[in-house]
């Protein structure tokens, strides 16, 4: 005589009953919502990887908003200095000769033009800070006011010093270099302080805005004008290597955001294989789970309503 059933086995088959109505439950709300899980623990295996995957892209994008930060400053700062050039360059050309002429406007009334658009150039902003203002961004770099006047304004004293001191430098010292990836920096701290470009260009304006008019006959003036030109050559040439270095710098943010980019696509399809569903197999697994538990249901309940009557008969 086979045994009907023990408490035991009933209660086993209640357990997988229940287990496969959870199962149930999880896989219609796959098929709602196209994730796989609502909370990590039901993707227990797979949580960890998930977790890095998305610090992966919370940092990436991080480093991508740095770089997109710095290039807007970058492309800023190159318009600046590119106009800087252009206009020093057309100014180089009234050096020596042009400087001994007495049509107006003569040179000491460019000069003094001239200096009022580098020092503008030098005060541009990105929207959030001065460009060339180093660590004190709140503050305008260029103050013209103290600059040395009369035979006060020489070409041999640097002015680039704090306004307290006759300078014109308003601004701190240069920005460190900025972190775009985990072992790369990008140094783009130009500051209107820079004694290869700025400094020497603003001294020498300010010396011819000072000190005209010019004679050709003047030994010291012919002397002064050539030093006055020498001077712009020098930091003309600094100019173009600034636009090089500017050039470069953002080739390399270019590529760095191109990693970065790519980076985070991988990473974000690894979180997508992770928390999406499969939609078609979630459907079938769905279905044949639902025939399931409709088989189970229905020999339970036959189960249910035997009783030994129903063996001795």
């Amino acid at each position: 005589m086979t045994r009907i059933s023990t408490q035991s086995q009933n209660d086993l088959v209640l357990f997988y009953m229940q287990k496969n109505e959870n199962a149930l439950t999880d896989l219609s709300t796959q098929v709602s919502t196209g994730i796989t899980a609502q909370t990590y623990a039901g993707i227990a295996p797979d949580a960890a990887h998930l977790v890095n995957f998305q610090s992966q892209v919370a940092r990436q994008t991080d480093f991508n908003n740095t770089i997109d930060t710095v290039t807007t400053r970058l492309q800023a700062m190159q318009l600046s200095v590119s106009q800087i050039q252009t206009e020093v360059q057309q100014f180089r050309g009234l050096i020596p000769t042009g400087a001994f002429s007495t049509t107006q406007p003569d040179v000491s009334t460019q000069a003094k033009s001239l200096l009022q658009d580098i020092a503008g150039y030098l005060n541009s902003q990105d929207g959030t800070r001065y460009l060339f203002a180093g660590t004190q961004s709140n503050t305008p770099p260029v103050d013209l006011t103290n600059l040395p006047t009369g035979a006060a304004a020489t070409l041999t004293a640097p002015v680039n010093g704090p306004p307290s001191a006759n300078g014109y430098y308003a601004g701190g010292p240069p920005i460190a270099p900025v972190r775009v990836d985990q072992q790369v920096t990008v140094n783009y701290g130009i500051t209107a302080a820079d004694a290869n470009t700025f400094e020497p260009i603003i001294r020498v304006l300010n010396y011819l805005a000072n000190n005209g008019p010019f004679s050709s006959t003047s030994p010291t003036d012919n002397t002064n004008l050539s030093t006055a030109g020498t001077m712009l050559d020098q930091a003309l040439t600094g100019l173009s290597s600034m636009l090089g270095n500017i050039s470069l710098q953002t080739a390399q943010l270019n590529n760095e955001k191109t990693l970065h980019t790519s980076t985070i696509n991988l990473a974000q399809t690894q979180i997508g294989n992770i928390e999406s569903v499969d939609q078609a197999t979630a459907v079938t697994k769905l279905n044949l789970l639902e025939t399931q538990l409709e088989a189970s249901f229905s020999a339970t309940s036959s189960i249910d309503k035997l009783s030994l009557v129903n063996f001795m008969s």
